[in-house]
């Protein structure tokens, strides 16, 4: 189950301390779920679940597709696109400068 839950997580293309804190627990804990140092509690498991869309089953046994449905972050994707796409040319473009600006502050 380990190389599963290493497996979600670069799917998803979030560090170990990103995927953590998500799931509100440390990097630690989640590196040593990936090297199989100790067991997944069933409530971590559902909540990784819960959190990124993954099918339980694939989790526990490797049956079946990795996610029940399209990853979070592809969600939130397509939520953008669909309101961009609905702007008038000129909020697209206003939009646009606003998110530039974001991540110009982001990287700051």
């Amino acid at each position: 189950m380990s190389n599963r839950i290493k497996a979600v997580r670069e799917a998803l293309k979030l560090s170990q301390r990103e995927f953590g804190e998500k799931l509100g627990v440390s990097r630690d804990v989640i590196s040593n779920l990936e090297y199989d140092r100790v067991q997944p509690k069933e409530l971590q498991l559902r909540h990784i679940c819960d959190l990124y869309g993954v099918n339980e089953t694939w989790l526990k046994t490797g049956d079946g597709e990795m996610f029940d449905h399209t990853p979070p972050c592809n969600k939130k994707l397509e939520e953008a696109l669909e309101i961009f796409q609905a702007l008038r040319p000129e909020f697209q473009d206003y939009a646009l400068e606003q998110i530039r600006m974001l991540v110009e502050l982001q990287n700051k």
